[in-house]
């Protein structure tokens, strides 16, 4: 591997990846233009440091959940891919194998799958009874610590088998974009609803906002960079779970988790010490209201589905919005593209239920 991160190469790779799914946004093709001179002109801002994130778009969406989304400019997303194209390889070999978010051969289908093995071994398949503790972290992208996040990634760093050179450039490009403050320089666009262009950032929770929090904390919703970290914050977690814990039956997607165990007692004293684990180790919370410790019998709400030991449904919550978008999408236009997208998206969600028959719909 070449000693240095800013080279003509892996700009070009890390553009590449990119535009994979970008490439039809107009900041992409506003830099697709010319692509050749801008990456050569964002190279050399970043070899001379003196690279510095640009304006990034605010906007709120109202599906599955009321959510601030922040999209970073697209040279700024080049630039992620810059940095975690060189460690994402080496992150892989340190992070827990059931950990399923924003993962190359995971995701929520294999996660929801993950779940239903080990439904199946706790409970004996089906003879025997057995519990899980469902946890959710309070706000978690705003609520994760910057400068937490930031020694982590030090230390995973320092340890790599790399030049100095390397590891100094790569401490200097981690260091601005954990750091950088969306808020500071966006433009708050408006979402679309019911063809009427609406301002909705007054939807958005208190405390689900970056708005809502100091500088010093939270990671913007929708940045590629944003999903990376998260993943190397929680592996602390993780590896606490399943090192000092024990715990063989656990499985984590962004910040939903779920252990399991035929002994309640076990769930309930591994609450407690995952609690202080996320508070005196990364300054994170539990959301009370949707932590709980229940039979397996009575089912898992995870990930749009609803998991027994016998079958898997489809949450209620998720035909309904189905539905719901596809009565939208009839009475706006009737755009048959628009919803065979819609439908298929769907399907490919119901298939893996025992929910065959919301197939004729």
């Amino acid at each position: 591997m070449m000693q240095t991160i800013f080279n003509t190469e892996k700009i070009f790779k890390a553009y590449f990846d990119c535009r994979k799914n970008k490439r039809k946004t107009r900041n992409a093709l506003k830099f697709e233009w010319n692509f050749e001179d801008n990456l050569q002109i964002l190279l050399n801002e970043l070899s001379n440091r003196t690279y510095v994130p640009g304006e990034s778009i605010c906007f709120v969406v109202l599906e599955p959940s009321v959510r601030e989304i922040f999209a970073a400019d697209f040279r700024d997303r080049v630039v992620h891919h810059l940095l975690i194209n060189e460690i994402i390889e080496s992150a892989e070999k340190h992070f827990v194998y059931d950990s399923f978010a924003c993962r190359v051969n995971k995701g929520t289908h294999r996660a929801m799958l993950r779940l239903k093995d080990f439904i199946r071994k706790v409970t004996k398949n089906s003879t025997k009874e057995g519990y899980y503790l469902h946890l959710d972290i309070k706000s978690f992208f705003m609520s994760i610590d910057k400068g937490i996040l930031f020694d982590i990634y030090q230390q995973f760093i320092e340890k790599e088998n790399m030049p100095q050179k390397w590891k100094e450039e790569m401490f200097w490009l981690g260091k601005i974009i954990i750091f950088h403050n969306p808020t500071f320089n966006c433009w708050r666009k408006k979402s679309l609803v019911n063809k009427c262009k609406v301002d909705l950032s007054g939807s958005v929770p208190f405390g689900k906002s970056l708005f809502d929090v100091p500088s010093t904390k939270g990671l913007p919703i929708g940045n590629y960079s944003s999903q990376f970290f998260a993943n190397l914050y929680m592996n602390k977690l993780d590896q606490y779970i399943k090192r000092e814990l024990k715990c063989i039956f656990y499985i984590r997607y962004v910040d939903d988790l779920i252990l399991l165990d035929a002994d309640a007692k076990v769930l309930t004293a591994w609450q407690k010490q995952i609690v202080d684990c996320l508070k005196y180790s990364l300054n994170l919370e539990i959301n009370s209201k949707k932590t709980k410790i229940e039979k397996i019998i009575k089912g898992i709400d995870f990930l749009g589905y609803y998991l027994k030991p016998t079958h898997i449904l489809v949450r209620r919550k998720v035909v309904e919005r189905f539905k719901n978008k596809i009565f939208e999408l009839n009475k706006d236009d009737g755009n048959l593209k628009k919803i065979m997208a819609v439908r298929a998206s769907f399907f490919g969600h119901v298939k893996w239920a025992n929910a065959r028959a919301l197939d004729t719909a």
